[in-house]
């Protein structure tokens, strides 16, 4: 089997990256961007089966984290304003992040501040996301629902680059007398 080439590998990419465009558009509790960033840590983690696994647990942990932070910042039980309780949580929630690895489901620390910081962002870009009645309630547009599942999507469509990539690849057949030249003297 051969190994893809460069070209073969972006041409897969370009057209998984425009049908996650199109599909994510038709989904607006769901975002394109973590998808993608879903598909880099896949790739980053090294893609492959056990990557798929490690980068996925890795992404939901930091989204979880994230969370915790967020309604622990947004409940009222710190007695600090919001922006200084979020930077203590997160600080706090960053070591134990990084203590987490020693699991090895969670080693790739960078996959799960991937999923931390996604989940900021959509908290962020998100009008009222960033309440504790937003982070608790039981609908989609929660954060701790609608950012797993975004990230887990791109895993999937990095495991389908991957797949798309080598089905693009011309296979060439040897033969193998083309491998081992018969002497005929």
């Amino acid at each position: 089997m051969s190994k893809p080439s460069l070209t073969t590998t972006a041409l897969a990419a370009a057209i998984l990256a425009a049908a996650s465009v199109l599909v994510f558009s038709l989904t607006p509790h769901l975002f394109v961007w973590a998808a993608f960033i879903g598909w880099a840590s896949y790739d980053h983690s090294g893609a492959t089966a056990q990557a798929a696994v490690r980068s996925s647990a890795a992404l939901v942990f930091g989204v979880i984290m994230a969370w915790a932070v967020a309604a622990a910042a947004t409940s009222g039980m710190i007695p600090l304003n919001a922006t200084v309780a979020t930077a203590a949580c997160a600080g706090i929630a960053s070591f134990f992040i990084v203590l987490a690895a020693r699991a090895s489901i969670l080693s790739v620390v960078p996959a799960t501040f991937y999923g931390f910081a996604s989940t900021f962002a959509c908290l962020s870009l998100t009008p009222g996301a960033f309440t504790i009645q937003a982070l608790t309630a039981p609908r989609l547009e929660n954060v701790l629902v609608t950012m797993p599942v975004s990230l887990l999507i791109g895993t999937g469509v990095g495991i389908a680059h991957a797949k798309l990539a080598g089905r693009l690849t011309p296979h060439t057949h040897v033969k193998l007398a083309q491998l081992v030249p018969l002497n005929r003297a």
